[in-house]
């Protein structure tokens, strides 16, 4: 019987999801921090074919003697890479995020434009506030209207199909050169970056954060934009430079933003963390949310039907999907 280990705090949370979707021919181990010392994962790894999770707790690799599959149950990969992790192994992440985030981000571009919480408010306090038939306040359109997407890829292709549905001009930028796809006017490399700002009436944070991405968006960017040009990250904080951003807003060089991910975040050693090092929630330009843009109880199911079928094609010598990198380390032989 092939042997699955779940192990770290996320993963553990969705078991019941994994027992779900794989039939009983398969043994799941569980390595809960919460509940188990790093000795009883030293064991539990010894037997895995396949590990799901994200970090080990361990500093270096244990014994890993059958270890086939390391699945990811998410999209990021920081924490490891081919030099930390067994050589030989196939390590996997999984995507089902594109969706939500896209349907965030469309709620985000009608939102700026339309302004239903303010025109709720305003009727609650107001009723018809004196306006008889035809005289009623007005509010925008996104048609016709441009959207810059900043990393192209599975959020972006979502964003731009459903940005095109809306009949909206979309433009993007990637780091590999690519023909350009259907729902965009044109499709660029980083090259391009400062006409998809200069063009775009919302710019879409889609892309991964790296040495290169890091900071990317700062003053001078800030510069080039329309002045009433409203900038959404789904991404990472840190791809926006934090101070120029807050500065921006607050002077009003650009019309908004709308911000999801953050520069603090709560850990084991940060207990109490503000999201921002500015206040940003003082603004009256901005509509913020907790790194949520991805988390419907959908988007979570089908990850882990993902992560099973990939499990199943392991054993089935199939191959593997959404594998990142394969392992170069000797530790765990």
């Amino acid at each position: 019987m092939p042997t699955a280990l779940i192990q770290g705090r996320i993963a553990v949370q969705f078991k019941h999801l994994l027992r779900k979707e794989l039939d009983d021919s398969w043994n799941i181990h569980v390595w809960d921090p919460a509940i188990n010392d790093r000795e009883e994962f030293v064991a539990m790894a010894y037997e895995a074919d396949a590990i799901i999770g994200g970090k080990i707790p361990t500093d270096s690799w244990p014994q890993i003697p059958n270890l086939k599959l390391f699945q990811i149950p998410w999209t990021g990969y920081d924490f490891c890479s081919p030099e930390s992790m067994p050589q030989g192994i196939p390590v996997c992440n999984c995507y089902e995020h594109e969706r939500p985030i896209a349907e965030f981000v469309l709620c985000a571009l009608l939102e700026s434009k339309i302004g239903l919480r303010e025109i709720d408010q305003r009727f609650r306090r107001e009723g018809w506030g004196g306006r008889q038939p035809g005289t009623s306040l007005y509010h925008g359109e996104i048609r016709a209207r441009t959207v810059g997407i900043i990393g192209y890829g599975h959020i972006g292709e979502a964003v731009a199909k459903r940005a095109a549905a809306f009949d909206m001009r979309v433009v993007g930028i990637r780091r590999s050169k690519q023909l350009t796809p259907p729902f965009l006017d044109w499709l660029g490399t980083s090259d391009r970056l400062d006409d998809l700002l200069r063009e775009s009436d919302f710019v879409v944070i889609a892309c991964n954060l790296n040495e290169e991405t890091e900071g990317m968006i700062g003053a001078p960017q800030f510069a080039m934009m329309k002045p009433d040009s409203v900038i959404i990250n789904v991404a990472r904080g840190r791809i926006i430079a934090e101070e120029p951003l807050y500065n921006a807003l607050k002077n009003k060089e650009i019309g908004g933003a709308v911000l999801d991910t953050w520069y603090n975040y709560i850990g084991p050693d940060k207990k109490e963390v503000w999201p921002s090092n500015f206040p940003f929630q003082d603004l009256d330009n901005v509509i913020l949310s907790a790194h949520e843009s991805a988390s419907t109880p959908e988007q979570v199911e089908r990850r882990w039907k993902f992560v099973a079928s990939n499990l199943n094609r392991m054993t089935n010598g199939e191959p593997v999907e959404n594998q990142v990198f394969e392992g170069t380390s000797k530790a765990g032989a």
